[in-house]
This record gives C-alpha cells, sequence and structure tokens, in this order.
C-alpha cells in the first residue's frame, strides 16, 4: 500500500491518468487510512486538472472513513499526509478558509510527530493562505517563523534544505509585494522583497531551475512595478517571460504579459503595452471572472482610443462590458446564495432591471428590423440595377466556355494521366526514404516540406498516403513516431529512465500531454504503463 500511495507524489513524472489508476487501486484496500489517502488524492489531481469529478461522491467517501482512522502515532503521518491534500483541493477550489483550516489540522499532526520537513511545509502553506485571505500580517508572522525553522535546522532538513529556502523567500518576497500593493506609501516592503528575492539569486548553493528562474525575476519585476519604478522593471519582466517561455508555463506567462503590459501603459508605451496585452488574450482565450483578462480588454480600448482607433476602441470597449456583465451576473448568484433576508426588495430590483433589459430589447429589436428592411431594399436596387449586365456578362462567359470545353478537357485528362505516370511511384519510393531517414522526427516535418522534398504537391501527396497507406497524413506521421518511440523502449534500457516529456522529445512531440493521449491511442496504454509492461516481461 505504501508503494500505491507513493505513485501520488510521482504524478508529475508518471502523469495524470497513471497516478489516477494506481489510487483507485489504493481506493480499493481495506486499509481506512490509506482508503482515505486515496480518495483525497483523487479528488486532488481531477480539481488540479480540470477533470470531469462528483465531488460530492469524493467527500462522502472521505467523511466515511477518516473518523475511522484511530489517532495514533502510526497514523499521525499518514493524517497529516490526508489534511495536507484536502487543503490543497480545498484552496484550488477557492474555499480558502476550509483550506485553511485543514493546514491548521494537518500542522497539528506535524508538530506532534516533530517532522521538521513537514512542520516547514504546511507553514509555508498556512502563510500563503493568510496572504490569499487578506491577512497579510498573519502571513508575514508564519513565513517568518517557517525562514527561522528553514535555517536553524539545515543539518536535519539536509538534500531538501535548498529547496525548502528557495520556497519560503520566494514567498516571502510575494507576501511583501502584496503588503505594498495595499499600503502604496510605504515603499519599504517593497525593498524587503527586492532583499528577499536578490537573496535567492545571490546564493550560489541554490540550485535553480527555468521555472524557480522566472518565478523570482517575476516578482522582482513586480516589487519595481509596485515602488513605481517601472523602467528598472522592464528587464526583468522580459527575463521571466524568456525562462517560462522556455519551460512553456501558460499560466505563468498569462501573468507576466498582463504584468507587463500595465508597465508599459504607466510608461505611456502604447505600443509595446499593446503587444504585451495581445499575448495576454492568445493564452487565455475566455475566462470569466478572471480580473486579468477583463482589465486586459479595457487597458486595450484605452491604448486604441489613444491611437484614434474608434472602431477598435469600440470593440475592446463592449468586450469588456460583455464580460463585466456576465461576471457580475455569476457573482450576484453567489450572493444570493449566501444572503437571503430581504427576498421581496431583491425580487422587485430584479423585476425593475428585467423590464429595463425588455425595453431595451425591444428597441433594439425595431432598431435591426428597420436596419434590415433599409438594407434589403438597397440590396434589391442594386442587384435590379445590374442584372441586365450580369446576364450578359454570363452569356459571353458561357459562350467562351462552350468554345474551349472539348480542349480544357482533353488537356486536363493528359496532364493527370502524366502526372500519375510519372509520379506515383517515385513518390511511394520517396515517402521509404523519408521513413529510413527518420526524417519524420524532425521539428520541420510535416506536409509541405515532405512534399517538397520528394518532389510533388501536397494534394498529390495526400492522396498518395490516403490510397496507399489508408491513412491521412496527420494518423502517417503519429504512426511513424510512435512506431520509433516503442522500438526504442523495447531496445534502450536508458531511454525507459526518462520523464514522459522527454521520450515524446525522442518522436518529435514536444507536449507531454498531446504525446500520451496519441501513444495510448495506438498502443492502449500510457507510455508509463508501457515501460512498467517491458520491464516486467524483461
Amino acid at each position: 500500500m505504501k508503494a500505491l500511495k507513493l505513485k501520488f507524489y510521482a504524478n508529475s513524472k508518471i502523469g495524470t491518468d497513471s497516478a489516477l489508476y494506481y489510487m483507485d487501486k489504493l481506493a480499493n484496500t481495506s486499509s481506512s487510512p490509506y482508503k482515505t489517502f486515496a480518495f483525497a488524492a483523487q479528488a486532488y489531481l481531477k480539481t488540479r486538472d480540470k477533470y470531469p469529478i462528483n465531488f460530492q461522491s469524493y467527500s462522502d467517501s472521505i467523511q466515511k472513513y477518516l473518523p475511522q482512522i484511530k489517532d495514533n502515532n502510526q497514523n499521525y503521518s499518514l493524517l497529516f499526509d490526508i489534511y495536507i491534500i484536502l487543503g490543497n483541493t480545498s484552496k484550488r477550489r477557492g474555499e480558502m478558509k476550509a483550506a485553511l483550516d485543514f493546514y491548521l489540522k494537518a500542522e497539528s499532526y506535524a508538530l506532534i510527530i516533530n517532522d521538521i520537513e513537514r512542520i516547514v511545509k504546511i507553514k509555508g502553506n498556512v502563510a500563503l493562505i493568510n496572504q490569499d485571505m487578506g491577512q497579510l500580517d498573519d502571513a508575514l508572522r508564519q513565513i517568518n517563523i517557517t525562514l527561522k525553522i528553514v535555517e536553524n535546522n539545515k543539518k536535519i532538513l539536509g538534500k531538501n534544505y535548498n529547496n525548502r529556502l528557495y520556497k519560503t523567500l520566494l514567498n516571502k518576497g510575494a507576501i511583501y509585494n502584496s503588503l505594498l500593493q495595499e499600503n502604496e506609501t510605504k515603499l519599504y516592503y517593497g525593498d524587503s522583497a527586492i532583499h528577499c528575492l536578490n537573496r535567492i539569486l545571490t546564493n550560489e548553493s541554490l540550485t535553480l531551475t527555468q521555472l524557480n528562474y522566472g518565478s523570482v525575476y517575476s516578482k522582482l519585476a513586480t516589487a519595481y512595478t509596485l515602488k513605481k519604478e517601472y523602467q528598472q522593471a522592464n528587464p526583468f519582466f522580459q527575463k521571466s517571460i524568456e525562462y517560462f517561455n522556455a519551460v512553456n508555463s501558460q499560466s505563468n506567462l498569462y501573468n507576466s504579459y498582463y504584468n507587463m503590459g500595465v508597465n508599459y501603459w504607466k510608461q505611456d508605451s502604447i505600443i509595446k503595452s499593446k503587444k504585451s496585452f495581445w499575448e495576454v488574450l492568445s493564452i487565455k482565450k475566455d475566462t470569466l471572472l478572471d480580473p486579468n483578462f477583463v482589465n486586459t480588454h479595457k487597458y486595450l480600448s484605452e491604448i486604441y482610443v489613444k491611437q484614434k482607433s474608434e472602431d477598435s476602441a469600440s470593440y475592446y470597449f463592449t468586450k469588456h462590458q460583455q464580460i463585466l456583465k456576465r461576471a457580475k451576473l455569476e457573482q450576484e448568484i453567489e450572493f444570493d446564495k449566501i444572503y437571503s433576508e430581504d427576498e421581496t426588495y431583491r425580487l422587485k430590483k430584479k423585476i425593475e432591471s428585467l423590464k429595463k433589459a425588455n425595453v431595451k430589447s425591444k428597441n433594439l429589436f425595431t432598431k435591426t428590423v428597420i436596419v434590415l428592411i433599409i438594407i434589403v431594399l438597397i440590396s434589391t436596387y442594386i442587384i435590379l440595377k445590374n442584372i441586365k449586365e450580369k446576364k450578359n456578362a454570363k452569356n459571353r462567359l458561357q459562350s467562351l466556355l462552350d468554345n474551349s470545353k472539348e480542349e480544357t478537357k482533353e488537356t486536363t485528362s493528359a496532364t493527370s494521366i502524366s502526372i500519375k505516370n510519372e509520379h506515383h511511384l517515385e513518390v511511394i519510393e520517396g515517402l521509404k526514404k523519408i521513413e529510413k531517414s527518420l526524417f519524420f522526427l524532425k521539428e520541420e516535418f510535416n506536409l509541405y516540406t515532405t512534399a517538397k522534398k520528394i518532389g510533388t504537391n501536397t494534394t498529390y501527396l495526400s492522396k498518395i498516403i490516403k490510397d496507399h497507406k489508408k491513412m491521412t497524413f496527420s494518423e502517417y506521421t503519429n504512426e511513424l513516431r510512435i512506431k520509433y518511440i516503442v522500438e526504442k523502449l523495447n531496445t534502450d534500457k536508458t531511454i525507459r529512465a526518462y520523464t514522459t516529456q522527454a521520450i515524446g522529445e525522442i518522436g518529435g512531440y514536444k507536449n507531454a500531454k498531446s504525446f500520451t493521449r496519441i501513444f495510448k491511442k495506438y498502443t492502449g496504454i500510457t507510455p508509463y504503463q508501457f515501460i512498467e509492461k517491458i520491464e516486467t516481461e524483461l
């Protein structure tokens, strides 16, 4: 059961689907502690990755088995793990109070067993929840305690010391940024944030990933922006984007581009600001109740006003208002669920709003009908005016077609036969050479480059593949790549130790999730499960 439990913590390596598979196995054991852990882990993974989920069902199962776990030394560590997962799930669902309660419960077990690693981890989580809830003084107090524990227990933390120090300093910098945002005149909060973040960059013993560097530079840029030192923030935003791009971290890129857009706007650098906001919208197409997404439309509207582009300014202003109305509607629904004392007053206000909406709708309908009638009349007039010329033109065109019909037909037929006879076999042989040279593994491999390499056109190549291979070019590409990867996994033990991302890249796939989905489509199992199968059979 312990081995199955560890599969949850390896979810970033083995993939969410595989982790859920093992958690399902763990949930079917007879142990109440491990069953509870499994249900909590499944709920977290599905919530995090936005899988379809019956959350109430998981909640009921957890509430059924959690009270059955004996409160003793044997179970304290497992209870800590369960409560911290429950806290993480509640945080992702936006239920901050529930998350804080779960974290505090987890902290109590960490203190009982005096596990420094767990104490540091949970205190850091509590600090972040305090920050999210606006309890910034409590957040700062918690993170200071956490930092002191980390610095005083370097030997105990061992190999985890550097990672814990990095996370604690990063979170402390973020909390100082929040304090400055709440107290704009207290610039020393910004200085404190910069000091914490520079401690990370100047500590040579810390081994940082590209994502780590991106996070540090992003928060440094935010600190300078909050201090209104906009030009100093620019290079840090650029660095954060470079690092986030390197690891394709879309959520971090989204926030960095937005913050950089605001920063350029405040410098009156509207061209750069506009480009940054365009990047924001290219990442997230339609995200309701996201302040950055909503405000991006407002900023773009203001930018186009400055550029005297009326249509674009109106478009983004209208879009901004539409999103606000939809967001406001959802917030009012949530408000009604909580406060229901004055139902009569609210109903009256809703009826008044509905009447106003109906009047606007009728006016809009009337105007629309008038506009449509005018359009129809104008269109009819234009059609009648030109119908004679169009008829004459049609007759002339038909005459020309009739005169050249036989010639065109013969030419077309001859050309078709010529192309087929000369190129059919050459294209087949060309495909064999493509497969033999492993050109399909290269990034530039696509229908166009393949057709060009063989010496034909894309339409003819697609037809040959469809007739000869009985598949589309995309299916042909995936079949070649998956067959190559399967062969490599079977013959090269070293590759089996690679991450899913790295294995996918061997076959020309840049996205681990897409690779896993395609691999499973062709083999019936995930790459990780395929490797396990190979290892079992050897």
